[in-house]
């Protein structure tokens, strides 16, 4: 979906380009793959490839200004496991606090059965990160977990394969044996 403050959009463009030629480059694998929820592709986006350099992880981080501005959330929250690294840059470059969702409560601590790790009040603003989108059932699961609590929820991902209603910053879908994105 690519959804972007039409202000900074400008500024952003090259910044998108340089994301969808860096995941391209270093993140896309072609194969045979079973993504999350059973669909099968012949192309995969390991986004450790990204995240695991800190060069890459900080410019990808700072994508997310114009949405973190224009949102101006009280917390930044990212979902087990790859979206818990995007968030821990984000709330580094911003300062704005950040808390976790897991896909399972876990089963041992003070806060045993909570799925959201670490403080936040109702009513408080979220911007929700995830890293690769494909059909947004864990996302959108984490989201719904979010706002029982009564947290009002904005979910961003870096990039949506295309099934999702979620925005992103790229949408790359590659059909069958072609090598092509798009934003």
């Amino acid at each position: 979906m690519g959804h972007l403050d039409p202000d900074s959009s400008l500024r952003v463009v090259p910044e998108l380009k340089w994301l969808r030629d860096t995941i391209v480059e270093r993140a896309l694998t072609r194969g045979d793959y079973v993504l999350s929820g059973g669909v099968r592709s012949d192309y995969y986006i390991d986004k450790f490839r990204l995240f695991s350099d800190p060069k890459i992880l900080r410019r990808i981080a700072r994508l997310f200004s114009p949405i973190v501005a224009g949102l101006a959330p009280d917390l930044i929250a990212g979902t087990e496991l790859g979206g818990v690294i995007l968030a821990t840059a984000v709330s580094q470059m911003t300062g704005i606090p950040m808390i976790v969702v897991r896909k399972e409560p876990k089963s041992y601590g003070a806060f045993a059965n909570d799925f959201v790790e670490g403080p936040f009040s109702p009513g408080q603003r979220v911007l929700l990160l995830e890293d690769v989108v494909t059909n947004g059932r864990e996302v959108l699961l984490a989201k719904a977990r979010l706002e029982e609590l009564r947290l009002d929820v904005s979910v961003y991902a870096v990039v949506s394969r295309g099934l999702a209603p979620v925005k992103s910053l790229v949408q790359l879908s590659l059909p069958r044996g072609q090598l092509t994105s798009e934003n």
